[in-house]
């Protein structure tokens, strides 16, 4: 019995939202809280009041945030999927984000094939290469996807998250290293290091400054969200009652792949509309720290021990492809250090990951890049990561 019952939906919303705040207020006031991010701060805050028994690990709060907040943060951050603005925009960043995606699928099938008699190895493969293609909303979608376990859901998302923080501060220290500096170029760290920056404010609260913002906006904004949404569900309850073999059930059965596309086809091509849907960034984002955070409560650290072993030789494999790859692909096309770790970044933690990355070391004309790799992470991670399950399947 935890502190906060479960049927005390009052108080749980409040610590849910309150962890939630706290996360997004530290990465933007403390050094420290910015280089381990705001994500891993709401899933490991909530894992400790939940195992302290504060807060309850199951409660109708939680589902509801997974239910429907998650689903509807969807479209917000893909507000800015303009396939065409993403290849134009992201210059180099664009091939070699593929090229560490790479890494990334063949690590996957590597554990895959050894580890195929393993229970929902099929899903844990499709969770791994959407997690580290996309994020964790890929990893959540692939879980559903190929109905996972729901501890092998959560051992998966958080050591996935787990692995963005530790990677963020071994990145940052690649940046200040002479042997990597010695052989590839790197003239943002050049351009931050001999200029003049606010430092009242941190980087990712210089970011995430005030924008104008109306009720009309948040109207056009909260209801193009809702319509996706909506929409999405409809579709894959029409496709999933039909007798379709499971691949397209798979691939357009599934509301979070449903989303995806039809938000991609809307941003494509009718940009400016989407372009002009104010506070969308703000509203995903502080969505996704709300799932992050119901993640984290209903977290069991024991289950997630038992099922250490397979998902840190998953990690591990897939880490190392991922980096060799993007670093033999980066000094290939002559990309600077900079780009090789903003997309070693993006496809294992996502956009937002990348991003704050970006923010943090003040590579201010890499933040939209890093977003749009991120952001076509996204797109494509669901569709790879049933790709790469059913590859596995034939084993």
């Amino acid at each position: 019995m935890s502190l906060i019952t479960s049927d005390n939906l009052w108080m749980t919303w409040m610590v849910v939202i309150l962890v939630a705040s706290f996360a997004i207020f530290a990465e933007q006031k403390w050094s420290w809280a910015a280089k381990v991010s705001s994500a891993v701060i709401c899933i490991f805050g909530m894992v400790i009041l939940a195992n302290l028994k504060i807060v309850p690990t199951s409660s109708s709060v939680y589902d509801i945030i997974n239910g429907y907040i998650l689903p509807l943060s969807i479209p917000l951050l893909l507000f800015k999927s303009d396939i065409r603005k993403i290849y134009r925009e992201s210059g180099k960043s664009f091939v070699l984000f593929h090229i560490a995606g790479l890494g990334t699928f063949i690590g996957a099938i590597i554990v895959g094939f050894i580890f195929s008699s393993t229970k929902d190895i099929q899903g844990l493969v499709a969770m791994e290469v959407g997690a580290h293609t996309g994020g964790t909303v890929n990893l959540i979608a692939m879980a559903k996807t190929f109905n996972v376990d729901a501890n092998y859901t959560n051992a998966v998302a958080i050591a996935a998250n787990f692995l963005v923080m530790v990677l963020m501060l071994v990145l940052t220290q690649v940046a200040g290293m002479k042997f990597f500096r010695d052989r590839f170029p790197h003239p943002h760290i050049e351009e931050v290091e001999s200029s003049n920056t606010d430092e009242s404010k941190s980087l990712a609260e210089q970011y995430w400054k005030p924008k104008e913002i109306s009720l009309l906006d948040l109207a056009f904004t909260l209801g193009t969200t809702f319509v996706i949404t909506a929409v999405s569900q409809g579709i894959c309850g029409l496709i999933n009652a039909t007798s379709a073999p499971d691949i397209i059930k798979q691939l357009f059965g599934n509301i979070y792949l449903m989303m995806t596309l039809l938000t991609v086809i809307g941003c494509t091509f009718v940009p400016k509309f989407f372009s002009n849907l104010r506070g969308a960034e703000e509203l995903g984002n502080y969505m996704i720290m709300l799932f992050f955070v119901a993640l984290g409560a209903s977290a069991n650290l024991a289950d997630i021990a038992k099922l250490g072993g397979i998902i840190f030789i998953f990690i591990a494999v897939i880490v190392t492809l991922n980096i060799g790859f993007t670093l033999i692909g980066g000094k290939i096309f002559k990309c600077s250090l900079e780009e090789i770790l903003i997309c070693i970044n993006a496809t294992i933690g996502g956009p937002t990951s990348a991003a704050a990355f970006a923010i943090n070391r003040g590579w201010s004309k890499l933040i939209v890049p890093s977003l749009l790799v991120g952001l076509w992470g996204y797109v494509i991670g669901n569709y790879i990561g049933v790709i790469a399950a059913n590859l596995v399947g034939m084993f």
